[in-house]
Order: C-alpha cells, then sequence, then structure tokens
C-alpha cells in the first residue's frame, strides 16, 4: 500500500472538486448575493450536504471498510460479495424508509433544523420546497459510500474521489441555467444536487461490477458481519462525523441571526472546507486500510508508525494553510466573492468568520488520523464519546460567543469544540489501541509550530505593502494574493529545512515496503 501515492491520488481528484466547488460558489454568490434566496439555497444545501459527508466520507467508510476488507481477506471474494449484498440490500430498505418518512415529515424537519426561522413566513415555505428536492441526495449517498468503500478496499482509489465532481457539474450548469419556471435558480440548484446523486451512484455501480463484484439484492439469513456493520455505523455517526453535526448545529443556531448570516458562514466554510476537504477525505480513505491490516496481523509497531507518519504528514500541510486562512482572509474572500451581488459590505461582514475557522484546521486532521487508529482497533465507542464531548462544548461556546460575535462566534465555537475532541481521543489512542505519538513526532510538531509563527511573522510584514493592490482588487489583487502566498509558502519550506522539520520523509519509503510486504 503506498499511502502516499494513494493520498496523492485521493487529494488531487479531491482538489479538481474543490476548485470546481469555488467556481460554484462563485456562480451562486455572483447570482444570488446574500439574500433570502441565498441563505434559503445555502441552508437547504448545507443540509443535504452535510448529511452526505457525514455517511459518505465518516462513518460508513469507518464501518464497512473493516468488515469488507476482512472478509474479502480471509473468506475470499464469494464470502465478500455475499456480505456486501446483504448490507446492500438491507441498507436500500431502510434508505427507502427513512427517505418517504422524510419526505412526509419534512416541514417539521425543517423546523428543527431552522427553527429561527417564522414557519409562517415566505422564507421557510422556500426552505421547506427547495429541501424537499435535495434530500434524495442524501438517500444516494448511502449508496455512493458502499460502493466507493468496495473500490478503496480494492485499492481504486480514483474514481470514488473524481466521481464526486458530478455534484458540482450539474449544479453549476443549473445554475447557469437560471430559474426556469421556478421563482429562483436556488429552486434550479436544488434540481442538480438531486440529479447529481443519482449519477454517482450509477458510475460508482458500473466500476464496482468492472472490478468483478455482482453486488444485488440477499434476503438471505443475516450474519454477524452485517450485524456488525449497522452496529458500528449507529454509533460511528456521530464518533466519525462530529464536525458534520456540529456544522448542521451550527446552522440551526445560524437561523435566529439576521438574513445574510447563513450565507456569510456558508460561503466561508467552503474556503475553510478546501484543505479540510483534500487532506481529510485523503487521509480517511488511504490511512485506514494500512492501520486496520497492521492492527489486525498483530503489528502495532507498524501500526504505530503509519500513524505519526500520517499525523506529520498532515501537519506539513495543514500548519502553513491554517496560516494562510487566518492572514489572507479578507483579500482571499474578495476575490473569490467579491463580485455582482455579492458586496465590499458583506466580505467585510464575512472573512473574521474565516479567521476563525483557521485555527481548527491542524487539529481536526489530527483527529482524522487517531479516529483511523480507533476504527481499526474496531473501537467507535471512544470517538462517539469525543464527538459527543465536542458537540456539548460547541454549544457552550456558541451561547458565550454568538451574543457579541454573531455568525464569527459560531465559526470560534465550531473550532474550539473540535479542539477538544483532538484533546480527548489523544489522551486514550495508547490506551484504547496500544499505539501513542512517539517522542519523534512530537519534537517534529513543535518545529513545525516554529516554522509556521515565522511563516506568519513573514506575511504580516508583506501585507504592508501588498494592501494597496488588495484594496484595489482585479487582477493586481489577485497577482499580489499569489505572490504573497508563494513567498509565504517558500518561508515555511527554507525554515523547515533549516530546522529539520521534514526529516520524518525520509521514513516514508521504510514503512511503505513494511506495509506492502502485509499487503
Amino acid at each position: 500500500m503506498d499511502l502516499v501515492k494513494n493520498v496523492v491520488t485521493v487529494g488531487g481528484w479531491t482538489l479538481v472538486y474543490r476548485v470546481s466547488s469555488f467556481i460554484r460558489d462563485i456562480a451562486q454568490s455572483y447570482t444570488l448575493g446574500a439574500g433570502l434566496f441565498a441563505d434559503v439555497a445555502s441552508l437547504s444545501f448545507k443540509f443535504a450536504n452535510s448529511l452526505r459527508k457525514l455517511f459518505a466520507e465518516g462513518a460508513f467508510n469507518a464501518s464497512f471498510l473493516p468488515v469488507f476488507s476482512n472478509s474479502l481477506k480471509e473468506k475470499g471474494r464469494d464470502e465478500a460479495q455475499r456480505i456486501a449484498s446483504q448490507i446492500f440490500t438491507w441498507l436500500t430498505i431502510l434508505v427507502a424508509f427513512l427517505s418517504i418518512v422524510g419526505l412526509i415529515f419534512f416541514r417539521n424537519i425543517m423546523r428543527g433544523f431552522a427553527p429561527g426561522i417564522d414557519p409562517s413566513c415566505e422564507k421557510f415555505e422556500h426552505l421547506v420546497a427547495v429541501g424537499r428536492i435535495c434530500s434524495p441526495y442524501v438517500a444516494a449517498s448511502f449508496l455512493s459510500a458502499m460502493f466507493g468503500g468496495i473500490l478503496n478496499t480494492l485499492n481504486r482509489f480514483a474514481m470514488p474521489a473524481a466521481a464526486q465532481l458530478t455534484l458540482n457539474i450539474f449544479v453549476i450548469i443549473a445554475l447557469f441555467s437560471g430559474p426556469l419556471f421556478f421563482p429562483s435558480c436556488a429552486y434550479t440548484m436544488a434540481c442538480g444536487v438531486f440529479l447529481s446523486g443519482v449519477v454517482q451512484v450509477i458510475i460508482l455501480w458500473i466500476n464496482v461490477k468492472h472490478c468483478g463484484f455482482n453486488i444485488g439484492l440477499n434476503f438471505a439469513s443475516v450474519g454477524n458481519e452485517v450485524k456488525m456493520f449497522f452496529k458500528r455505523l449507529l454509533s460511528g455517526i456521530i464518533g466519525a462525523g462530529v464536525l458534520q453535526l456540529n456544522i448542521l448545529i451550527d446552522f440551526g443556531v445560524l437561523s435566529f441571526l439576521p438574513t445574510g448570516a447563513v450565507s456569510y458562514f456558508y460561503y466561508v466554510d467552503h474556503v475553510n472546507q478546501f484543505p479540510l476537504g483534500i487532506l481529510g477525505i485523503a487521509f480517511s480513505t488511504a490511512l485506514l486500510p494500512p492501520i486496520t491490516r497492521a492492527i489486525h496481523a498483530k503489528k502495532i509497531s507498524v501500526a504505530q508508525k503509519q500513524m505519526n507518519l500520517g499525523l506529520l504528514f498532515a501537519f506539513i500541510f495543514t500548519f502553513p494553510a491554517s496560516v494562510l486562512l487566518m492572514s489572507l482572509s479578507e483579500p482571499l474572500i474578495a476575490s473569490i466573492y467579491g463580485r455582482g451581488n455579492f458586496t465590499g459590505e458583506h466580505v467585510s461582514a464575512a472573512y473574521p468568520a474565516l479567521i476563525a475557522f483557521s485555527f481548527g484546521l491542524p487539529v481536526y486532521m489530527a483527529t482524522k488520523v487517531f479516529s483511523s487508529a480507533f476504527f481499526a482497533n474496531k473501537d467507535t465507542q471512544t470517538p462517539l464519546k469525543g464527538g459527543l464531548l465536542a458537540i456539548f462544548f460547541n454549544l457552550l461556546f456558541i451561547g458565550l460567543l454568538v451574543p457579541s460575535l454573531k455568525h464569527t462566534g459560531i465559526a470560534m465555537a465550531t473550532t474550539l469544540s473540535s479542539w477538544c475532541n483532538w484533546i480527548y481521543l489523544a489522551m486514550n489512542v495508547k490506551k484504547r489501541c496500544g499505539i501513542q505519538v512517539n517522542s519523534s513526532t512530537k519534537k517534529t510538531c513543535r518545529k513545525l509550530i516554529l516554522v509556521s509563527l515565522g511563516m506568519l511573522t513573514a506575511i504580516t510584514f508583506l501585507n504592508t505593502y501588498a494592501e494597496r493592490y488588495y484594496q484595489n482588487g482585479g487582477v493586481g489583487r489577485a497577482a499580489a494574493l499569489l505572490i504573497v502566498t508563494g513567498f509565504g509558502l517558500g518561508i515555511f519550506g527554507v525554515l523547515g529545512a533549516v530546522v529539520r522539520a521534514f526529516g520524518f520523509l525520509k521514513e516514508i519509503k521504510e514503512i511503505e515496503k513494511k506495509d506492502d510486504t502485509m499487503a
């Protein structure tokens, strides 16, 4: 298993997805701005997309991968296909049932999701209508997650990562199509979301069949593996997807704030999700299989090396990303969204939330790495408890910060709750999994923090000279951003080399060789 190759493969496709997401967001902000329909579209899309991320990128893979991988290795392809077909059967029944119930009671669901919007007002009516169109996308995400998990287990990482592009392609086409016979582009955007879910399932199902697995309905007696999967899925939903659950809570609180707050938070969150999405998905899909195999083979030292490598490999990206988002938040938001119906006033209201989010990047990725170790050890209870703890602190910090900071306070509460989750997992990873963060990793982390502070100092100094270009906008602002970003990353690289913070990269080949031997 080539960890770096798989991270690059998944991360590369996810990078393409995130770039297309920016194009989608630019089209949405240009068309809808930060008004009533912008809030409706943001709430509806976030509701559907957060649930997709919760199941497709978190709990589902963590629950399905160990079951399918172990069955394939120990019992062969036929038995793995049988187990996968049974999971597919009962998953389809469950999804169909929940979808029908959800559509029937969707108005009540939206009252719970957006309690701050008056159910008798026009905004709520549009929210229910647009949300109903989007909601089947959540059902499709279950099946996409399953087929994608099968492909990941077979080391076919590219197609599951590439298939997610269908979402942005369909939404962009819908936004450019205009409102058609609907009252707003928010409705056509919802139609694009719905259709993309159907197409994504078809694409992944065809690829699974091409790999020799004919997954179909199987109503035979359910075995222990299937029961174990659903048990893990139930508890893993919260533990693996705590960030998405917190975001759903965040948007519920945002609904109480004045019109526009939802849109500000939505657009800024997508900028924050750029590095999180690339690395989070890449590590959760590429790191979990080798750690699972190592722990299953009782090679704890190999699993510990994999975890420490994953942790450092995540920090080497998230530390500089955090510095960039923190120090360049205003010109970055202005460059991406500051056009059309998204005015300078909207930019000024939005960018402080990005600063608040930036402090959470490294700990969120560390949580991803630690969670992989727990799930590989068949421990879903510890991430579950960490997730519940984070939700508690998120609500606590929201109560303390929102009255004065509004939507920025919600972003800060999300960040602080992620820190709480990470601290809890870090305190339990040795006790529960028998592996730990070694002294070498801690030393390298301290070096990376010092290097990041040097990078922050350099960018802060450069910003004093680039400020006038930021204010002028257009090509000048974009050029200044690229120059400052490039110089900052260069400083990070040079300082890192000077203090020898990148020495851990030399261990990669050795770890990969050992992992290939196990495979």
